[in-house]
C-alpha cells in the first residue's frame, strides 16, 4: 500500500470513527431527550434528504467518473470551475420550483418545515459534494474525509451542548445538522479556490460541459438512488399502511446499521481512484482477495449485535420493538456492505454503471411488489421486513455472480455460504435467547474462518504458485 493510499484511509478511518460518534449520539441519545413522534419527524427528514440529492442529475457523479484517478495537472480546472457553478445555478432553480410546489401541495406546517430544511440541505450538500467528489477523483480522498471530520465535530458538539442544556427538539437539530456540512463545504472551497481563482467563469463551457457529466453520471447516479430506494419503498410503504410512528421505529432499525454500512462505503470512495490505476490482472487479484477479506470481517456484526441488542432493549425501552426487527433486518447490512464496497466499486471501476442500474431497478420491482403484497395483502409488517432483506440479498448475489464472470473468478460457494449464515442468524435469533444464538453464530464464524483460509491458499497456489 503506498503512502497515499495510507493517509486516505487513515483519515477515511478518522472520519468515520467521528461519524459512529455522531450516530450514537444521534440515534441513541436522542430518542432518550425526544418523544418518538419528534424523532419520527427526524427519521422523515432523514429519509426526505437522502433521495434529494438525485435532482443534481448525475452531476457531481459524472465528475467523479470523468476524473476519477486522474492526476491534478492534468485537469482542466476552467472546466470544473465552470461546471460547478452552473450546477449551483442549475440546482438553485430546481430547490425554488419544489419548494413552491411542496407549500402550496402539503397542508401539515411540521411536514412543510420538513420539506423547507430538506431543500436547504440539498443545495448545502451538492455544494459539498461536488467538491468532495473532485478531490476523491484526484485521489485526495484525505481532503474530503478532513471535510467531514470537520462537519462531525461541529455537529456532534451542538448536539452535546442541546442535550446539557436540555432544548432538544428536532426542529432545532436540524438546522445545526445542515450548519456543519455548510461549515465542512467553506473548508473544501477554500482548499481549491487557489485553482479556482486562476481560470475564469465560462457560463457556456459550464453548460457543455455539465451536459458531459451528467450524461456520464446519470446512471450512477440513477443507479445509487435506486439502490436506495431498494429499502425506501418499503418504508414509503410503511409510513402509508401504518403511520408516520411506526415508520419513525422501523427506520430506526435501519438507521442503526447505516453505521456499519457508512464506513464500509467510505472504504469504496477510497479505493476507486487506486483500482482506476491498475492493470486487468491486478483489479482481478484485488477483487478475490476483498472476497476473502469481507468474508471473514462481515459476519463479526452478527455476532456484536448479540450481545448489543440485549443492552440497548435496557437503554431505550421504548423501542424494543424496533430492536427486534434490527434481529431481522441485520443481514441487510451484511449484504449492503459487501455491495457497497465490491460491487459498486468494481462496477464503478469496470465502467458497468449501466448493469449496476439494470440490477438495483431490478431489485426496486421486487422490494416493491412483495412489500404492496405483505402490507395490502397479508397486512404484516413482518413479512415486509424479511422482503427487504431478500431484495438486497438478491442484489448482492446477482452482483457476485456477474462480476465473477468478468473478472474469471468464482465466489459461488461463498455467496451461498453467506445467505446460509444470514438464514441461520435470523431463525436463531427469532427463536432463541441471545446468548444462545451468539454459540451458534460464533461456532459457524470459527468454521467458516478456517474454511475462507483454506480456499485462500488454493488460490494463491493456482495464480501465484503461492503454497500455503
Amino acid at each position: 500500500m503506498n503512502n497515499d493510499l495510507k493517509k486516505n484511509f487513515t483519515f477515511a478511518f478518522i472520519a468515520q470513527g467521528l461519524s459512529l460518534v455522531m450516530s450514537c449520539l444521534t440515534n441513541l441519545i436522542l430518542p432518550k431527550v425526544i418523544t418518538p413522534l419528534e424523532f419520527s419527524y427526524w427519521q422523515l427528514f432523514i429519509f426526505y434528504a437522502t433521495y434529494i440529492p438525485c435532482f443534481a442529475l448525475g452531476l457531481n457523479d459524472g465528475v467523479y467518473l470523468r476524473y476519477g484517478g486522474a492526476l491534478r495537472k492534468k485537469i482542466n480546472f476552467k472546466s470544473v470551475k465552470s461546471q460547478y457553478f452552473f450546477g449551483l445555478i442549475f440546482q438553485f432553480t430546481i430547490a425554488i420550483i419544489i419548494g413552491v410546489t411542496a407549500f402550496f401541495l402539503i397542508d401539515n406546517n411540521k411536514r412543510k418545515l420538513i420539506v423547507f430544511w430538506v431543500l436547504i440541505y440539498y443545495l448545502v450538500y451538492t455544494c459539498h459534494n461536488f467538491l468532495g467528489y473532485t478531490f476523491q477523483a484526484l485521489n485526495e480522498t484525505n481532503i474530503f474525509s478532513k471535510s467531514i471530520i470537520i462537519d462531525r465535530v461541529f455537529y456532534a458538539s451542538i448536539l452535546c451542548l442541546i442535550i446539557v442544556i436540555k432544548k432538544a427538539n428536532v426542529f432545532l437539530v436540524i438546522p445545526f445538522y445542515i450548519a456543519g456540512i455548510f461549515v465542512a463545504w467553506l473548508y473544501l472551497f477554500h482548499l481549491i479556490q487557489s485553482d479556482f481563482k486562476k481560470v475564469p467563469f465560462d457560463l457556456e463551457l459550464g453548460i457543455k460541459e455539465s451536459i458531459v457529466s451528467m450524461k456520464t453520471g446519470i446512471s450512477l447516479m440513477i443507479s445509487n438512488i435506486c439502490s436506495l430506494l431498494v429499502l425506501g419503498v418499503g418504508r414509503q410503504i410503511v409510513e402509508t399502511k401504518w403511520g408516520l410512528l411506526t415508520f419513525g421505529k422501523v427506520s430506526f432499525s435501519l438507521t442503526l446499521i447505516n453505521f456499519a454500512l457508512t464506513f464500509i462505503s467510505q472504504i469504496g470512495m477510497v479505493l476507486f481512484p487506486a483500482l482506476r490505476r491498475l492493470d486487468r490482472k491486478a483489479l482481478n487479484e484485488y477483487y478475490i482477495k476483498l472476497n476473502i477479506a469481507l468474508f471473514n470481517f462481515l459476519p463479526i456484526i452478527y455476532i456484536l449485535y448479540l450481545p448489543a441488542q440485549y443492552i440497548l432493549k435496557l437503554w431505550l425501552p421504548n423501542y424494543r420493538i424496533s430492536i427486534d426487527y434490527l434481529s431481522v433486518i441485520l443481514p441487510i447490512c451484511f449484504f449492503d456492505g459487501k455491495m457497497n464496497l465490491i460491487g459498486n466499486t468494481f462496477f464503478k471501476v469496470l465502467r458497468k454503471q449501466v448493469t449496476l442500474l439494470k440490477i438495483n431497478v431490478a431489485t426496486i420491482l421486487i422490494s416493491c411488489f412483495w412489500g404492496l403484497i405483505a402490507a395490502y395483502i397479508f397486512n404484516s409488517l413482518y413479512s415486509l421486513v424479511i422482503g427487504l432483506v431478500f431484495a438486497i440479498g438478491f442484489r448482492c448475489v446477482i452482483s457476485s455472480f456477474i462480476l465473477s464472470k468478468i473478472t474469471g473468478n468464482n465466489s459461488t460457494l461463498m455467496d451461498i455460504l453467506d445467505v446460509v449464515l444470514a438464514v441461520i442468524f435470523v431463525f436463531s435469533t427469532t427463536n432463541f435467547q441471545w446468548y444462545s444464538s451468539l454459540i451458534i453464530i460464533s461456532t459457524i464464524y470459527l468454521i467458516r474462518f478456517i474454511f475462507s483460509k483454506r480456499e485462500n491458499a488454493i488460490y494463491k497456489y493456482k495464480h501465484f504458485g503461492v503454497k500455503k
